[in-house]
C-alpha cells in the first residue's frame, strides 16, 4: 500500500478546487428519486449542512485516523509474514503415487455384473419414492379397468 500521504495530496487539492462550487450552491433539489444542484419542475428544495457538533466531527476524525493506522499496521505485519514465509523450504513430494494393488484372478472366476455407479449423485427420499410407485401402479391397474 502507498504510503497515505501520497494518495491524499491529490483528493484533498482536488477538494480545495471544487470547495467554492460546492459552497456556492447551499440549496440542493430532490426531483422525484434523485438530487440534483439545479431546480427541476415538481422538486424540493433542500436545505442540507453539517449540523454534527465540533465534537463528533473530531471523534469521527480521529475514528478514521485509528482505522487507518490499523490499516498501516496490518500491512507492515503482513509484509514481514510473507518475507518470513519466502525464507522458509518448500516441501515438494516427489515420491511416485503408490502402485493400485491388483486382483489376483485366476480366470475362471466370472466377473458380476454389478450396477453401474452414476457419474452424478441424487439425493432420495425411499419412502417417497416407494409411494410414487405404487401410486403409477394403482393408476395403472384402474386405468385397465375402466
Amino acid at each position: 500500500m502507498k504510503n497515505w500521504t501520497t494518495l491524499a495530496a491529490p483528493a484533498i487539492a482536488a477538494c480545495l478546487l471544487w470547495a467554492p462550487a460546492i459552497a456556492g450552491s447551499a440549496t440542493t433539489w430532490r426531483c422525484g428519486s434523485t438530487y440534483s444542484d439545479r431546480p427541476c419542475e415538481g422538486g424540493k428544495a433542500l436545505a442540507l449542512d453539517d449540523a454534527r457538533e465540533a465534537t463528533l466531527k473530531r471523534d469521527a476524525d480521529r475514528t478514521t485516523r485509528e482505522a487507518q493506522a490499523a490499516g498501516d499496521r496490518m500491512e507492515r505485519e503482513r509484509l514481514r509474514l510473507e518475507k518470513a514465509q519466502a525464507n522458509r523450504p518448500t516441501l515438494i513430494d516427489s515420491r511416485p503415487a503408490a502402485p493400485k494393488p491388483q486382483s489376483v484372478t485366476d480366470g475362471t472366476g466370472k466377473k458380476k455384473k454389478g450396477k453401474k455407479e452414476p457419474d452424478y449423485f441424487s439425493a432420495h427420499d425411499p419412502v417417497a419414492t416407494a409411494k410414487k410407485k405404487a401410486e403409477k401402479a394403482a393408476a395403472r391397474r384402474g386405468g385397465d379397468k375402466g
